[in-house]
């Protein structure tokens, strides 16, 4: 097993790019996970596991061990000292381990809903890669089919977006299209769109979700943009009863998708 001990290392630097650098991540098609529970749940998301880092002086060599045999896949494991890994890890807490992750196609062309009546969300020009993650986390708490990333604006293999998904990020497919193709693919398998809009808007609750149904939430700062202000797409809004006038678009998401939840479950 190879060991590193030096922080200046062409390995350890190649790693630190990729950590921090969305442009390396683009070019090696490859992105970081730190802890052994993120790196269990990207092997169970069928992502290909290429390299695990591994520092003995916090994972235990016997318990690295046994965790390491989950995988059932040939992966390099590269030892690390303490100094190393400290370099290496974006989190407060480690567990001792991070790895190099292969990542996945997301092309939308080629995904087809396997329910009958699918629950989409469509992100467009998300900005705050937190935001992104934590939509990630409800997704997969809330049995959402698949998340559209449209216009894209944040790298959706951001360290942070990793880390608030809290596992949410590989289970739940994620693809990244245009609005145009976004609202083809819809049209295309009947589903019937949600824009969350203040504009010309019914009351969240009197909409019927029990249908194949897509939300459609805007960036941070400008919302939806126009294309998605058209005829075929009811605009729905959720009241603001204080001061503010908008809610994060995280919390927004996660109330509608627990509508929709309501409603296919009453």
């Amino acid at each position: 097993m190879k060991h590193i001990s030096s922080t200046q290392n062409t390995i350890v630097k190649e790693l630190i790019l990729l950590q921090s650098k969305a442009k390396t991540r683009k070019e090696k098609l490859q992105f970081v996970v730190e802890g052994k529970r993120e790196l269990l749940l990207a092997h169970l998301g069928q992502y290909q596991i290429q390299t695990i880092f591994w520092c003995a002086e916090i994972f235990d060599e016997s318990q690295f061990t046994l965790w390491q045999k989950q995988f059932e896949q040939d992966v390099e494991i590269i030892s690390v000292s303490l100094a190393v890994y400290q370099k290496l890890v974006v989190r407060d807490s480690t567990e001792g381990v991070v790895g190099i992750v292969r990542q996945k196609s997301n092309s939308l062309g080629s995904w087809q809903p396997k329910r009958k009546h699918p629950l989409l969300l469509v992100l467009e020009s998300i900005e705050k890669p937190g935001n992104l993650g934590a939509i990630l986390r409800t997704a997969e708490a809330g049995a959402i089919d698949a998340v559209i990333i449209t216009e894209q604006h944040t790298d959706l293999h951001n360290p942070n977006v990793i880390r608030s998904s809290v596992g949410g990020f590989f289970s739940v497919p994620v693809f990244v299209s245009s609005n145009e193709e976004a609202n083809t693919f819809l049209a295309k398998n009947n589903i019937h769109i949600y824009a969350a809009s203040l504009q010309k808007s019914i009351d969240y609750t009197k909409a019927d979700y029990t249908k194949p149904t897509a939300f459609v939430l805007g960036s941070e700062a400008k919302g939806l943009s126009p294309f998605w202000y058209q005829k075929n797409i009811t605009s729905v809004k959720i009241p603001m009863l204080g001061h503010v006038d908008s809610l994060n678009v995280s919390v927004a998401t996660a109330i509608l998708s627990y509508e929709a939840l309501r409603q296919r479950n009453s």
